[in-house]
C-alpha cells in the first residue's frame, strides 16, 4: 500500500473538541480507498514532517492560543510553502483564528495571525451556538458551532460554503458563510468533529491530496461508520431552519 503522512500539530494544547476524530477520520477513508497512512503527532518545538500530506490543527480556548502563538508564527514560511504547494490543511476554531491575518481579542489585545488564509478575525460578545448546516459546492455539511467570533474576509473568493441553519463565521451577500477554502486549505468553526459527520467533505480532503502525490484511489467501500455518519446527518438535516435573528449566547 502506498503510504501518506497525516500531521497533528498542537493535539495537546489545540485539540479540544474532539479534533483527533477528525485525523481518525481522514485515516479511515484513506484506508477504504487503498492507502496506507502515518499519522505523527507535533508538539511546539517540534518539526513537522518532510512528506507531509495532511496537515490538521484543532480548537482552543484563547488562553491556549497565546501559549502556541509564537511557535506557530516561527512555523509561518513553512506552512505558507505547504498551502502554496496544494497540501491539504484543515483548520477548526482557534487554530484557524491564527492562520488568517490577524485576532483581535478582547480588551485591545491583537494577536498577529500568519496570514495564510485571507481574513481577520474579531471575538464578539454574543456566543454562536447550536447544530448548522452549511452548502457547500461538495454538498451539505452538517455539525456543531461553539464560538464568538467574526471573519471578515479580504477575499470575496475564498468563501466556501453558505449558511442554510445557524450562525456561521463571516457575511457573504445578504446571508452568512462558513468554511474558508484558498487551494487545499479549508478552515472553519464546524465541529462534532466535523468530519465523522461528513465522509464526503473528508473524501474531498482525501483526493486533494492523492492528486497532489499522483495517487490513484480504489473506489470507497461503505461501512458501519458512514451508516452513524448518515443517521446522525439525517437527525441534524431534518431540524426545522431557525430563524435568521440567530439567537446567541452573551458572554
Amino acid at each position: 500500500m502506498t503510504q501518506v503522512t497525516i500531521a497533528q500539530l498542537y493535539p495537546v494544547e489545540l485539540g479540544v473538541t474532539g479534533d483527533r476524530g477528525n485525523v481518525r477520520a481522514i485515516e479511515r477513508r484513506f484506508a477504504a480507498r487503498g492507502v496506507e497512512t502515518s499519522t505523527v503527532l507535533v508538539a511546539p518545538g517540534e518539526e513537522l514532517p518532510t512528506d507531509l500530506d495532511v496537515l490538521v490543527i484543532g480548537n482552543a480556548p484563547l488562553s491556549a492560543l497565546r501559549g502556541v502563538h509564537a511557535d506557530l508564527v516561527g512555523r509561518k514560511e513553512r506552512i505558507a510553502a505547504f498551502v502554496a504547494d496544494g497540501g491539504v490543511l484543515f483548520s477548526v476554531g482557534g487554530s484557524a483564528e491564527l492562520l488568517g491575518q490577524g485576532l483581535d481579542a478582547p480588551e485591545g489585545e491583537k494577536l498577529a495571525g500568519i496570514g495564510v488564509l485571507p481574513y481577520r478575525v474579531a471575538r464578539v460578545s454574543d456566543r454562536r451556538v447550536g447544530y448548522t448546516i452549511v452548502d457547500t459546492p461538495d454538498g451539505p455539511v452538517v455539525g456543531f458551532e461553539d464560538h464568538a467570533s467574526e471573519w471578515t474576509l479580504a477575499d470575496a473568493g475564498a468563501a466556501y460554503g453558505t449558511v442554510r441553519d445557524g450562525h456561521g463565521s463571516y457575511v457573504r451577500g445578504e446571508g452568512r458563510g462558513e468554511f474558508v477554502r484558498v487551494g487545499n486549505a479549508f478552515a472553519s468553526n464546524v465541529q462534532g468533529p466535523v468530519l465523522p459527520l461528513n465522509p464526503a467533505l473528508t473524501d474531498v480532503l482525501v483526493d486533494a491530496a492523492a492528486a497532489r502525490r499522483g495517487l490513484t484511489l480504489a473506489p470507497a467501500t461503505h461501512s458501519d461508520l458512514d451508516e452513524y455518519a448518515e443517521a446522525a446527518r439525517t437527525k441534524i438535516l431534518m431540524r426545522p431552519t431557525r430563524d435568521k435573528g440567530f439567537k446567541t449566547i452573551k458572554v
